[in-house]
């Protein structure tokens, strides 16, 4: 991962930033409370927002409601835009508000949860590291030195818990933890249980003597059950007699229904037969006079009604037309009369004022008379096809009316006919219907007949009924007192069984549990004479082997920020031991320069060894110091050059306010505060 480009508004002491990081060492250069460290913070809630303990006005510029952060950053060749907004409420609680991830053309709003989580896996961070804060961010990119400094002060517990932490081994202690946890549930458990199988023995003494009840009532039931089944055996053989008698009495009933069925029908056949005949005689009567009818004629009147209808229409619309022109003709006679009368009356022209000639009035006159003349002629031939025309109006309307006339005949005589064919139909069905009635008539008297003959053998059947009813009831009585007694000795077996089911149960179960003692006991045993033992020792294998890196590693970073004479190790706790020719020099006593030389060493050691165990982190390229020289003399400032060298870093931002770092660095971003912060100057 590379940074690219920061954008602060109003967080801290910056109002609107916006900042672009190159490759190589970057020095952000400037006076004490100039803004400097607000830069790196900005990066730090950029990436992973506000953590866990932090308040938000740590973050938003003093007297705002709003701030926002945009970083853009390069991993793996593909630029990532993050971008977050925090606000103040109305009660004065700050939280953060959006949460937005750009990754190239695709734009995400996600919750801020989701957000960190996506952070954690772009960096490739172990999935444990989504539940620690930034941990593995600040001890392998960024560790205020002060924070470092403290590490080294801490309670030696304090210390080797954090170590366990940031390198991802305090599962160890936790495993531990959890089993003796696990160890003491283990005990609580074993004592429960066995509370629980303290009443086995008796549980099996009770069982057997149930038991032994449920073998003498089983014996008594099956004696039961087999005078019950003979009972029912007797009572079956009753049960067909009286079941056989009873068919008998059923057919003598069905015999006597069906004869009380057949009387009446029989009657109401014979009435039919009468009412049909007459029936029949009435529609003979009715048909005797014949209907003259033919269709064909119907037909033919009704094409010549509508032909003479249509002549009627045409004469009618010559007519009118006629009228129309002998009126119109009429107008127009009377038109030049009037301008003939007018023009005879005037002296002079109207227009021109000139006299009117006598000729000219003449000549007037003559047209006029002639147009009327045309008009007259016109007329009279028009009156004259008008006279024609009424005659044959006349004529039409007479042939019309006949025709319907003959119409409305014809009609009436085909109801008629029609009524005459439906009668002769219906004589013809009758007389069907009537000959079928009297054949069932004869059916009937032979049925009522045969019936009669056959209820005389049925006689004595309701005696044979009655004595085997008799016989029945008793033993069925018998039999009903008997599968009581059954029944009841069955229930109480069945309940016998339950109890002796739930004890068989309670029996097993308790069983089961002593097994689980048994089992407790040897998961007890295990964890208390290997699990544990075995973590302890994996333990010890793990811290020793980094703890020998680590000194290593730490040593040799050490060896370069101080003089010869000082050399270090770390002992058993991680403490660091500092010595000058064999004897043990305290922290306390060492020089501000040199605790800042233990402390960069100890920072830089962590950041060596933890991108080594997780050689996979996208943040292995970039290194974050705040303040590294802080009381360090000259020749120490000097030995800087050589850590960034050794770094091979692609990326290492500095903060510093000390003059000669400039020249060991590749760019220099002076920052100054008026008011508030700002980029003073770049150099590239």
């Amino acid at each position: 991962m590379l940074f690219k480009k920061l954008k602060l508004v109003n967080i801290r002491s910056y109002t609107d930033l916006e900042i672009e990081f190159p490759q190589g060492s970057i020095l952000l250069a400037g006076d004490i409370g100039a803004g400097k460290t607000s830069i790196l913070l900005g990066l730090q809630f950029a990436l992973f927002g506000l953590q866990p303990g932090q308040k938000g006005d740590s973050i938003l510029r003093s007297g705002t409601n709003n701030a926002y952060t945009s970083l853009e950053i390069e991993i793996d060749h593909e630029k990532i835009l993050i971008e977050r907004t925090i606000k103040k409420n109305s009660s004065g609680s700050i939280t953060q508000d959006t949460n937005i991830i750009t990754i190239g053309d695709k734009r995400e709003d996600i919750s801020t949860s989701e957000l960190k989580e996506r952070i954690i896996r772009l960096l490739n961070y172990p999935k444990e590291f989504i539940k620690k804060s930034n941990m593995l961010y600040k001890f392998t990119v960024y560790t205020p030195q002060e924070e470092m400094k403290s590490i080294l002060q801490e309670r030696t517990e304090v210390r080797l818990d954090t170590l366990r932490y940031i390198f991802g081994i305090d599962r160890y202690k936790k495993i531990k933890e959890n089993s003796n946890f696990l160890l003491q549930k283990i005990k609580e458990s074993i004592r429960i249980k066995e509370v629980l199988i303290a009443e086995l023995n008796l549980l099996k003494e009770k069982f057997t003597i149930e038991n032994e009840k449920k073998i003498l009532l089983a014996r008594d039931i099956n004696n039961t059950r087999m005078e019950y089944e003979k009972l029912n055996q007797t009572k079956n053989e009753i049960e067909e007699r009286l079941n056989s008698t009873q068919k008998l009495l059923e057919e003598k009933r069905q015999i006597d229904l069906e004869i009380s069925k057949a009387t009446p029908l029989l009657s109401g056949k014979k009435d039919l037969e009468e009412r049909m005949n007459k029936e029949i005689s009435i529609m003979k009567k009715q048909i005797k006079e014949r209907i003259d009818f033919s269709p064909d004629r119907l037909r033919n009147v009704n094409e010549l009604l509508n032909k003479h209808k249509r002549i009627l229409e045409e004469k009618n619309n010559d007519f009118m037309n006629i009228s129309s022109r002998i009126n119109l003709l009429n107008s127009q006679k009377e038109n030049p009369l009037e301008i003939k009368e007018k023009i005879n009356s005037l002296e002079k022209c109207p227009t021109c004022f000139q006299g009117i000639s006598h000729e000219h009035k003449e000549k007037i006159s003559k047209k006029i008379f002639f147009e009327i003349e045309d008009i007259n002629r016109e007329l009279e031939e028009k009156i004259v096809q008008k006279q024609i025309i009424l005659r044959d109006i006349e004529r039409e309307k007479e042939l019309v009316s006949a025709y319907e006339f003959d119409k409305t005949t014809l009609q009436e005589n085909k109801i008629k006919w029609e009524h005459q064919k439906i009668i002769e139909t219906k004589i013809k069905s009758d007389i069907f219907i009537m000959e079928r009635t009297t054949n069932e008539i004869l059916e009937i008297k032979k049925n009522i007949e045969d019936f009669k003959k056959k209820f005389k053998t049925y006689e004595s059947s309701q005696e044979k009924f009655d004595l085997a009813k008799k016989e029945f009831l008793e033993i069925n009585e018998i039999s009903k007192s008997k599968e009581i007694i059954l029944a009841t000795k069955n229930k109480e077996l069945e309940i016998l069984k339950g109890r002796l089911e739930e004890l068989n149960i309670e029996i097993l179960n308790k069983q089961k549990i002593r097994e689980q003692i048994n089992h407790l006991r040897n998961l007890q045993d295990w964890f208390s004479e290997r699990f544990i033992s075995m973590i302890n020792l994996t333990e010890k294998n793990v811290m020793s082997q980094l703890r020998q890196e680590f000194s290593s590693i730490f040593s040799e970073w050490f060896s370069i920020l101080t003089s010869e004479s000082l050399f270090v190790r770390l002992d058993e706790e991680f403490t660091p031991i500092i010595t000058n020719q064999d004897y043990e020099i305290d922290y306390d006593f060492l020089s501000g320069g040199e605790r800042t030389a233990v402390a960069l060493a100890y920072r830089l050691a962590i950041n060596q060894v933890l991108n080594s165990m997780l050689s996979r982190i996208k943040t292995k390229d970039i290194v974050i110091l705040d303040e590294p020289t802080d009381g360090f003399a000259s020749e120490q400032i000097d030995k800087m050059r050589d850590i960034f060298y050794q770094l091979k870093a692609k990326q290492i931002i500095l903060v510093s306010h000390e003059q000669k770092i400039e020249g060991f660095v590749d760019h220099i971003i002076r920052v100054k505060k008026e008011g508030t912060s700002k980029i003073e100057e770049i150099i590239r």
